[in-house]
């Protein structure tokens, strides 16, 4: 099971349990990758807490182990890698790696799909039975694509994020009860996540006001308009769905932060800092501007919200079992008012505050007819949104 257990919390335990439960597993190796490739700026010093806190949370359960394969170095760790060592320093066991449902809706952008589904059986959480009718048209899909061996692994649904803790800690709230208190009390120890003795938090991320400045002098005039645009509509959807204003607003500013960068710089940024590039993106770098804008918000705007960068990641092409935020953000990219060219706008406008899954399968087959009708090459995601949100809306 890997991860950056960035802290370590009762869902990364319960997953584990669930999977050796329920797969009669001989153990489960909690595998902490101290390098990333889809992070930045990893310290050392920061992986030696992680280590020790996942140390903590195991001891009382002998089923899990610790290892350490992918901190042992400083350079990038790719799951097809890791499982390679294992495979020839093992080869008489069989490997399960366990991943969540957001990771295997991405499984077949990660590096060397294939080499994974050949040398281990994939075990995907599935939260009820509603998420895994959703979850089964992908697994029909990666097996006919990678010849991959994957089982549904049934976990209650756990709302603890490593992200939500380490902004509650930093809030001075409490996280008790999110995972075993001698973490807990180890984060308290040694001021983890707050700027403290042991850890360095990196600088508070920018209000809106400052990060509208810094993205106005990145931005041709039309771009910046059309993204304050994005950002209002954004908030707007958020107040009329319940979801949190300033979140929304964020992902809204931020989806385009990547959009102005001239392409060959899209294309080499995205080399330097390992970014997963398709022969598609590589021969249309334009398309790299979500993903690379994903990463952008996290390394240059200290972005640390999930959520709000999956937003980001996802505002162009949409995915399967997409988050109210993601919704929120591609219908407001869609909609907002300067957008004047898209036919049906007015109607699909109105429909956005009255239902946005229709809005957004609208939106979805508004798209689709204009790229069957366009010699351009496309990526294959938005049809296949579409067509999971036919069946779903």
């Amino acid at each position: 099971m890997g991860g950056t257990f960035d802290p370590i919390h009762n869902a990364h335990l319960n997953l584990a349990e669930q999977a050796y439960r329920q797969f009669s597993l001989d153990a489960v190796w909690m595998l902490p990758n101290g390098n990333p490739p889809h992070k930045s700026g990893v310290r050392q010093e920061d992986v030696s807490h992680r280590i020790r806190m996942i140390q903590l949370a195991i001891e009382n359960r002998p089923y899990l182990k610790l290892c350490n394969l992918e901190t042992s170095k400083k350079e990038f760790h790719y799951t097809f890698e890791t499982l390679q060592h294992l495979k020839n320093a093992y080869p008489h066991m069989i490997f399960y790696f366990i991943m969540g449902a957001d990771s295997l809706f991405e499984f077949d952008a990660w590096r060397e799909p294939e080499a994974i589904s050949r040398d281990c059986v994939i075990l995907a959480a599935v939260r009820d039975n509603h998420h895994q009718e959703q979850m089964s048209g992908k697994v029909a899909e990666l097996k006919a694509r990678f010849g991959a061996d994957i089982r549904l692994l049934d976990t209650p649904n756990m709302d603890i994020a490593s992200s939500e803790i380490r902004k509650r800690i930093c809030r001075g709230e409490d996280i008790s009860g999110m995972m075993p208190p001698r973490v807990a009390d180890y984060i308290k120890k040694n001021a983890l996540y707050t700027g403290g003795k042991g850890r360095m938090r990196r600088a508070d991320a920018l209000s809106i006001r400052d990060l509208k400045n810094e993205l106005e002098k990145e931005m041709d005039e039309s771009r910046f308009e059309h993204t304050i645009g994005v950002m209002y509509i954004c908030a707007a959807l958020a107040m009329r769905y319940g979801f949190d204003l300033e979140r929304a607003m964020l992902a809204g500013l931020m989806h385009d932060c990547a959009k102005c960068m001239p392409n060959a710089k899209k294309l080499k940024t995205a080399e330097k800092n390992h970014l997963e590039i398709t022969e598609l993106e590589r021969r249309n770098p334009f398309m790299l501007h979500a993903k690379l804008g994903a990463f952008i918000a996290r390394k240059k705007y200290d972005i640390e919200d999930q959520e709000v960068l999956d937003a980001i990641r996802w505002h162009t092409t949409g995915r399967p079992g997409m988050s109210l935020l993601e919704k929120i953000v591609y219908v407001a990219d869609y909609i907002e008012p300067k957008r004047d060219k898209a036919p049906n706008l007015s109607q699909i406008r109105q429909l956005a505050f009255e239902d946005l899954n229709l809005a957004l399968l609208r939106i979805l087959e508004e798209t689709v007819d204009y790229l069957d009708q366009s010699d351009d090459e496309t990526d294959d995601i938005t049809r296949q949104t579409y067509e999971y949100y036919k069946n779903h809306v």
